[in-house]
């Protein structure tokens, strides 16, 4: 079993991350830093209650660090982690500076730990769909890939995700996702191109971006919005042969707010489907998204604790990510493009 400590007890720990522990059979959640102790009795009554995390690294005996606290407290909880000789895994945005990352990625070398960012959305079932069909070559050369994830929310909401502050802002959140998805299917890009906006009125962090990634054969534009009412465009990629295009959210995150089990046979089954347009005279195909599986990261991670297996992600590509959205907000604020020199 691995001994599993969860610092910080928010929606991201219950949503994301306990749901999967729970009923995946390598991890025991055996500790919880929080400042709710009635929550943690109430959610998790097995599990050690700590205050602090020095308190729960001293007694605790664990394997395993999940961190899912504010992002600007990203960088001290997991060094703190893997000098205790832990492993880590760390929620999205990975750090607030890529500077920080490195120096992260420093000391699980020199311990012999796993460090693992927490980018789930490679597991979403649309994202698994447009990664197949570039496999397969039914688009054949991508020449322009678009991703956006919109959300209504035309007031601020008092969340720390929202307010002003290091990291905060829908670039690190969604931004993090988006970008992550597009090194992974594309690598690095020679340039960024970024407009990075508080567009809300009282809005004191970014909350509206359009970033485009240039290639040298490509153009990648990532977008997201506040304003976005009804089900939007999630991705159009277009490619010498076909495009294809889908519409709305990758299911599992409404499921796991709606209590849906993830054992159930329905969890992460799409309930939307793709479209995929083919050569000059438009021949359309429908076709059905892949089943979103966010519990394939958490029997990844198992087997890499356990087994010496690879980890799902590696965390120099979540040091690239945040590089990008450093990147895209100095673009945005000099108004220009940036070249890519990581």
């Amino acid at each position: 079993m691995i001994r599993t400590g969860i610092v910080g007890f928010g929606f991201a720990a219950q949503t994301f991350h306990l749901p999967f522990l729970s009923i995946h059979p390598d991890f025991e959640p055996v500790a919880v830093v929080s400042s709710n102790h009635d929550l943690v009795a109430e959610k998790l009554p097995s599990a050690a209650y700590y205050s602090n995390i020095e308190e729960m690294l001293r007694d605790a005996e664990l394997d395993l660090v999940i961190i899912t606290t504010p992002n600007h407290t990203h960088f001290d909880l997991a060094k703190q982690s893997l000098e205790a000789d832990c492993h880590v895994l760390l929620e999205k945005p990975f750090v607030v500076n890529s500077g920080q990352g490195l120096e992260l990625i420093k000391i699980a070398n020199a311990r012999g730990k796993i460090l693992c960012p927490y980018q789930n959305r490679r597991w979403d079932g649309d994202f698994l769909t447009v990664k197949a069909l570039i496999e397969s070559d039914e688009l054949g050369q991508v020449r322009v890939f678009e991703s956006n994830f919109d959300r209504f929310r035309p007031e601020v909401r008092q969340r720390w995700r929202e307010q002003a502050g290091e990291g905060s802002g829908i670039l690190y959140d969604l931004g993090s996702h988006l970008v992550d998805q597009a090194l992974h299917l594309f690598g690095s890009p020679l340039a960024v191109t970024a407009h990075c906006k508080a567009m809300r009125p009282q809005s004191q962090a970014t909350d509206y971006f359009k970033m485009t990634l240039h290639y040298a054969d490509k153009e990648v534009v990532l977008n997201s919005s506040p304003y976005r009412s009804g089900k939007g465009s999630r991705f159009v990629v277009q490619g010498d042969k076909a495009t294809f295009s889908c519409a709305g959210l990758d299911i599992q995150e409404q499921q796991l707010r709606d209590g849906v089990t993830v054992t159930n046979s329905e969890f992460g089954r799409q309930q939307h489907i793709g479209k995929l347009e083919i050569g000059d005279n438009v021949t359309e195909k429908d076709i059905e998204l892949e089943h979103g599986c966010y519990s394939e990261l958490f029997a990844s991670l198992a087997s890499a604790i356990l087994n010496g297996t690879t980890p799902p992600i590696d965390p120099y590509d979540a040091v690239k990510g945040i590089y990008t959205l450093e990147l895209a907000q100095h673009a945005s604020e000099a108004g220009k493009t940036e070249r890519w020199e990581f």
